[in-house]
């Protein structure tokens, strides 16, 4: 399953290539599309520590103070639904 991870694909990227998490709703989302795509939590952590720009709020909130142990996979939105919103918070925020 950890090889479906098309979804990705429509997550915005910044200059680095790493996918854009800045905000809760995105790190706990795509967090927990991992989930479903097979990844247990330490997997997940590992993957988004390694491919994602974070914030220091979802890395406080999340990470640091273990936020991330209580997200669940059944929680999860649609792959589509997750990666289009992850976009627009991208873009809405990125505007000037």
């Amino acid at each position: 399953m950890k090889e479906d991870l098309e979804f990705l694909g429509k997550f915005p990227k910044d200059r680095n290539e790493l996918y854009i998490v800045y905000e809760l709703y995105t790190f706990d989302n795509l967090f927990r599309l991992l989930l479903t795509n097979g990844f247990d939590h330490e997997e997940s952590l590992y993957f988004i520590l390694c491919n994602c720009s974070l914030s220091a709020l979802v890395f406080q909130e999340r990470i640091h103070n273990k936020g991330y142990k209580k997200l669940s996979a059944k929680d999860a939105s649609p792959t589509d639904l997750t990666a289009c919103k992850a976009g627009l918070i991208c873009d809405l925020g990125s505007m000037k």
